[in-house]
Formats: C-alpha cells, sequence, structure tokens
C-alpha cells in the first residue's frame, strides 16, 4: 500500500512539473507568437557624466561667444586694425637683408652742421643693409660725400643726378653695405615726358647670389595719383619678373590722397598699411611706403616704422622691411 501511495505521490509530482512547462511555454508563445528565441540582458549601466567636462565645454562656448562679440564689435564701431610694424628698432641681423627708406627733411648743410643731428644720422642709416636717402638738397654734393666718408669703412654710396622743375632740386642717396652689389642702376632723370617731379631711379641689387630690383621715387604731393600711374606703368614695361620693391615718400596720404580708394599697384602687396602712421608730425598719415611684388613678398620676415626720431632730424620716419636674402619656392 504504501509503495502505491509513493508512485502515485511522485508521478503526481511529474504531472505538476510537467504542466508548469506548458504553462510557461504557453505563455511565452503567447507573448512571442513567431517562435523568436529571447534572450534576457543585462540592464545597461548609465554613464557618470564628468563634471571637469562639462565645465571646459562650457567655458570654450563662453570664450567662442566673446571672440565673435568682440569682432562684430569691432566692425560696427568702425575700428581699424592694429598695426604690425616694429617702431622700436631697426633690424640689422646679419642673416637677413635690412632695406630701408627715409626722407631726411631738406637734407644739406644747414642740417648736417648740428652735431647731435649728424651723429643721430650717422646712428640710423648704416642699421639697414641698404638704405635709401631722400630729399638730399645740398647742391654741392659735400653733405652727402661726408655722410659716406664717415661710414666707408662698412658701406658703399651711390647717389642720383639732381631732379626737380623749379630751383628746389633734390637726389637719391644710396647706401649700402660692402657685401652688396649692385649690378644696373637705371636713373629716369631728365624725363622727356616730364612724368614725374623728381623722376625715380630704379636699382638692381645682389647679396649672395640673391638678386631683387628696387624702384625708389619721391612723389609730389599734388600730383600723387598722376606719378603712382606712371610709377606702374615701369613695372608693366620692365621686362624685370624677378623680385622686386618699391620704396618711398608716395605722400599716399591725408589731403595728397585717398589711400582707401587706390587704383595702382594693387597687385601688389603694400607692406606700409594705410593705417600706419610714418610721420613725425602730430597728425597719423601714411606718406611713406613699401610695396613688394609676390615674389619677393614670400621671403618678409617683419617691417617697422622706426619712431625714434625728432623734428629737428627729419618729419619722416624710417621705413624698412627685412627679407630672407635667399629665394623661396
Amino acid at each position: 500500500m504504501s509503495r502505491k501511495k509513493s508512485r502515485k505521490k511522485k508521478k503526481s509530482n511529474r504531472n505538476q512539473r510537467f504542466l508548469g512547462v506548458l504553462r510557461k511555454q504557453s505563455f511565452l508563445e503567447h507573448q512571442n507568437p513567431k517562435g523568436i528565441l529571447i534572450v534576457p540582458t543585462k540592464p545597461k549601466k548609465k554613464k557618470k557624466i564628468n563634471p571637469f567636462s562639462v565645465v571646459i565645454i562650457i567655458l570654450i562656448v563662453v570664450i567662442g561667444y566673446y571672440f565673435l562679440f568682440q569682432t562684430e564689435s569691432s566692425q560696427e564701431s568702425g575700428q581699424e586694425p592694429t598695426s604690425q610694424a616694429i617702431t622700436s628698432f631697426i633690424s640689422d641681423s646679419p642673416e637677413t637683408l635690412t632695406i630701408m627708406n627715409w626722407n631726411i627733411q631738406t637734407f644739406g648743410k644747414a642740417k648736417w652742421n648740428k652735431t647731435d643731428v649728424r651723429n643721430r644720422i650717422l646712428s640710423i642709416v648704416p642699421m639697414a643693409d641698404i638704405t635709401f636717402i631722400q630729399e638730399i638738397r645740398d647742391i654741392s654734393g659735400e653733405t652727402f660725400i661726408d655722410l659716406c666718408n664717415q661710414l666707408n669703412q662698412t658701406h658703399k654710396c651711390n647717389i642720383s643726378s639732381r631732379a626737380g622743375r623749379t630751383s628746389s632740386k633734390e637726389q637719391y642717396g644710396i647706401v649700402y653695405k660692402k657685401d652688396i652689389e649692385i649690378i644696373d642702376l637705371i636713373d629716369f632723370n631728365p624725363n622727356p615726358l616730364d612724368n614725374w617731379e623728381r623722376p625715380p631711379i630704379e636699382v638692381t641689387f645682389s647679396k649672395d647670389g640673391y638678386e631683387f630690383r628696387a624702384v625708389n621715387i619721391h612723389i609730389k604731393p599734388d600730383d600723387v595719383a598722376n606719378e603712382l600711374k606712371q610709377l606702374e606703368g615701369i613695372y608693366y614695361l620692365s621686362s624685370w619678373n624677378g623680385n622686386r620693391i618699391w620704396l618711398g615718400d608716395f605722400n599716399a596720404d591725408g589731403t595728397y590722397y585717398d589711400d582707401e580708394n587706390n587704383v595702382y599697384l594693387l597687385t601688389e602687396v603694400w607692406v606700409i598699411q594705410n593705417t600706419d602712421d610714418t610721420t613725425v608730425a602730430e597728425s597719423s598719415n601714411a606718406y611713406d611706403r613699401i610695396i613688394l611684388n609676390h615674389d619677393m613678398n614670400k621671403e618678409v620676415i617683419r617691417y617697422g616704422i622706426y619712431t625714434n626720431i625728432t623734428k629737428d632730424v627729419s618729419d619722416h620716419y624710417p621705413v624698412w622691411v627685412e627679407v630672407k636674402a635667399e629665394e623661396t619656392i
């Protein structure tokens, strides 16, 4: 009797387990009628947000909006860009080439005979590798000769003919270091077409195989547009296709010329900007200019306007550009 009860009990337990499996299977089929195998997955852990990353992102956004606002405000207020010219010194690195122009106002015996002024000029001119001096008025030529004699240990000199439509005539002087050679010098004076008050000179220089052509001119204040046009004509008629620089007192600003609407030599690089100041006077004007063609502009390192000049020396600051004396592809 006990064995039968035991068998019945075991059979009953098996039946219950079987029914349980059937119920579970029936439930799964009801939930998943297509019979797709359902594999339970572990719940994904939520990534913790790094508070430091949030701070960095916020800072980037804030700084970005700040600079955007500053730029827009500057444009709306019509502020001019800051000049990049170096004003505290003239580069005299032996590894590079510095070319300078300086209009030494009415440069003659009266100025040269002032000891302090003479010493100041003698300290500035030799800083550059090549210096063009403008407004040499001395009829005798002795002033420039004396300057060259005092610098003859390290420099050589050359000078243009006297030019001008009136009795007030000027010359362009060139002072350059002894390791530099002048290959060619063209003096456009006299000019049969009378294109300029003081016709330019065109000088081809060479230093350690690096060659470039420089055009130097002092433009008449009352005829800036026309003289610039004629200067541009020299460029387009020239067969020279190498490095080129134009420099001098162009008077291309202020009441003499609307530099904001300039239409000449626009394909070239105007190193001295319209916003620069090249005069000792209280008014701000970029009369003195340096222009480079794109070939020579590749070698530019920096440019400057030396402002440590007093009115008794000149009413113009020396302007200069420093280039690598080697071709850049």
